[in-house]
């Protein structure tokens, strides 16, 4: 993180993922990670011990004081931390003065639509395939896998949606499902990193319980990076 904000310095906003399911241990990452100077924070619902409601409340308070008046954004991904967090607790979590924004990783429109109507919460994508359907709520963007590798597009639909033009929207996210489909043909970040990789981005391989991807893996994803325009065949 100290190099990451080293790096962009004042050019980029450097969100830091510090949530984990210890809060004593996301705390002490957010105020590590403060002393960095990124600009924002990440945290994750606690995952395996199944927190209760208040947990989950002050779960979040300790990390958004510990992030000293920045901006938290909470992640819910209930397919990874068993827990979903309905609208009425996020809304909820809002009321803690520096969380601004969800980042929502479940297909549940009808939540996504409950989020922006009744929390105050900025709401992002979590998945590739939820971008579009999100900005056609009225959601601000997305914290996803495939802008790793087609941010240009993807920030292309972004404002295109702003813009009032949907249907260029969806255009460009048609172009780039089969690309949202090879990222997740194993699990992340396994195939995202293979794909940095063949795009020339020494990012190293994965420690174990992951593993490298497999050849017939490596293969779909090297076929979408081209069928998308971002790898050519002359490459692959």
């Amino acid at each position: 993180m100290d190099a990451i904000a080293d790096e962009v310095g004042d050019s980029a906003c450097v969100v830091a993922n510090t949530g984990t399911y210890d809060t004593h241990h996301s705390v002490a990452l957010t105020r590590a990670a403060l002393e960095t100077g990124v600009d924002a924070f990440l945290a994750v619902t606690p995952y395996y011990n199944k927190p209760p409601r208040a947990g989950i409340i002050a779960h979040f308070t300790a990390i958004a004081e510990a992030a000293d008046g920045r901006p938290v954004i909470i992640y819910n991904i209930p397919q990874r931390v068993v827990l979903n967090l309905e609208p009425d607790v996020l809304g909820e979590i809002g009321e803690i003065g520096n969380v601004v924004a969800v980042k929502q990783a479940t297909a549940d429109l009808d939540q996504a639509r409950a989020i922006l109507a009744d929390t105050g919460l900025a709401l992002y994508a979590g998945n590739d395939d939820l971008l579009c359907p999100f900005l056609e709520l009225g959601g601000t963007g997305g914290v996803c896998v495939a802008s790793h590798v087609a941010g240009v597009q993807m920030r292309r639909m972004i404002e295109l949606a702003r813009g009032g033009d949907m249907d260029g929207a969806r255009a460009q996210d048609a172009d780039l499902r089969g690309l949202y489909a090879a990222l997740a043909v194993t699990t992340n970040p396994i195939p995202v990193k293979t794909a940095l990789n063949l795009l020339g981005h020494d990012v190293g391989g994965l420690r174990l319980p992951l593993v490298e991807a497999d050849a017939a893996q490596t293969a779909t994803i090297a076929a979408a990076l081209e069928a998308a325009g971002i790898r050519s065949a002359a490459r692959v």
